[in-house]
């Protein structure tokens, strides 16, 4: 072990070298990030010990992507209605001032999540911005079968090479002497909830047929409602085993959690919002649900019926035809299935539509989130209309729930999920939340029942209550 900290820790020192030989001005406001392959690092046994951290973020992608960043060394905050523009005007300031050695990698820089919609925020999402992306100074990074550490820092008043190398040294030190950890938390048990009585479903049903009178009345053609489960837990869950638990339970899901302050904000996902690469833009149309089968004869079976439904597959084509608006805003060569596909997951399954294009030149991230953002999945159609009939009938704040989540770099790269199947959880609370999407044709009982099922998530986590 000394000889690999000391291997790293010189080739971290040869590389202040490069960076100071290259630029020909004084280092101050740079980001610079430090990558070096790590062969042989169990990446996985070392979450629980990772995540440790006052300010953590992991999350992994169905594509064998993962990482864990670990505290921040850059941020950049903003909330309002002008969110998405001060960003963008931010990451073009701090782009001319990067210098790295990733090579022919192009590693995630930029990490961190955007709520909903801009919003005053109650108790349950004190510790969250509106929007948040920051640097972590350490991060751990698997890509496919390859394991990477990564080491970022801010020079705020210019760089010293000796200073900084200590503090490098001292840090990895810190971080690789520990032993590989196993986790065997046993999962909390339920003491309290609340939001699961039928006196919640009654005020469901309620708020769901007045969605329905202004559909009927073709004042807007689909609105995504949510609700809230809380939960009083017997101690405070322990993440490692709960991203465990979820990556085991829906491996073709996004899993993510974010730690800020005494808050930590976690789920499985399987929506994809996007993922932008080589110039090329990914995006997943999802609307449209049922469960699974008992059986796998039920399971085709359910399978078709939910691939015929009128009501899903008009719901399907709300959010299709949206995002086809979208992506010829900011792209070209749009392609996609004319019939969606089935993603099927442990407890429910979904039409899913796959939409690729090339970007058009100078559309940054940022432009890209805020023509996506948000979609017909999660909102509704037309947008304005369905935001504003989501303020007036949910009681509750959805903060990050239904948000973006993910990560990008400087060089036009990132992957973003919506923060769906989620919850957010400090001390031994937890509220979690789940939505449906009411079109013409939906009935009330059977949306209640899809919301319980895409709560099973994260509710199957924990024990029932003694």
């Amino acid at each position: 072990m000394k000889d690999f900290i000391s291997e790293l820790t010189n080739s971290f020192s040869q590389f202040l070298t490069d960076v100071t030989a290259r630029s020909k001005e004084n280092l101050s406001g740079c980001i610079i990030s430090f990558s070096k392959e790590i062969p042989g690092f169990d990446f996985d046994s070392r979450i629980n010990q990772l995540l440790k951290s006052g300010n953590s973020f992991y999350f992994s992608s169905p594509d064998q992507l993962s990482l864990i960043g670990l505290d921040k060394v850059f941020s950049i905050v903003e909330s309002g209605q002008g969110r998405f523009a001060a960003i963008d005007k931010k990451i073009k300031d701090i782009s001319s001032r990067f210098f790295n050695n990733w090579s022919e990698n192009k590693f995630p820089l930029f990490v961190g999540a955007m709520k909903f919609t801009v919003e005053h925020s109650d108790d349950v999402w004190k510790d969250f911005k509106d929007s948040e992306w920051f640097v972590p100074e350490i991060v751990f990074l698997k890509d496919k079968k390859k394991n990477y550490f990564l080491y970022n820092h801010f020079t705020e008043q210019g760089l010293s090479k000796t200073r900084l190398t200590e503090k490098f040294k001292n840090k990895i030190e810190n971080i690789f002497k520990n032993s590989s950890e196993k986790n065997s938390t046993p999962s909390p048990r339920i003491i309290n909830s609340s939001g699961l009585l039928p006196k919640d479903k009654k005020k469901w049903k309620r708020i769901i047929n007045q969605v329905l009178e202004h559909i009927y009345g073709n004042e807007i053609k689909k609105v995504v409602l949510a609700r809230k489960v809380e939960l009083i837990l017997s101690e405070e869950i322990n993440i490692s085993s709960t991203i465990n638990s979820l990556s085991k339970d829906y491996p073709n899901c996004y899993i993510f959690a974010f730690r800020n302050g005494k808050s930590t904000f976690f789920g499985a996902t399987p929506e994809l919002l996007t993922k932008i690469s080589g110039g090329q833009i990914e995006v997943d149309a999802i609307a449209g649900s049922i469960e699974r089968g008992e059986s796998e004869a039920e399971d085709i079976q359910l399978e078709k019926k939910l691939s015929l439904n009128k009501k899903d597959l008009e719901e399907h084509r709300y959010v299709l035809d949206q995002l086809k608006i979208s992506l010829k805003n900011i792209g070209e060569d749009l392609t996609f299935n004319e019939t969606p596909s089935v993603k099927k997951l442990k407890n429910i399954q979904h039409l899913v539509t796959k939409m690729t294009a090339k970007i058009n030149n100078g559309i940054s991230i940022m432009s890209i989130l805020k023509e996506l953002h948000p979609t017909p999945a999660v909102c509704g159609f037309p947008k304005d209309t369905a935001l504003n009939l989501i303020k007036k009938l949910e009681s509750q704040r959805r903060g990050l729930y239904s948000g973006i989540i993910g990560w990008f770099n400087l060089y036009n790269e990132g992957e973003f999920a919506v923060a769906i199947r989620s919850a957010v959880t400090t001390a031994n609370k937890l509220a979690a939340y789940a939505g449906g999407g009411i079109v013409e044709g939906s009935e009330p009982d059977a949306e209640f029942e899809e919301t319980e099922i895409k709560l099973k998530p994260i509710l199957s986590l924990f024990n029932e209550k003694n």
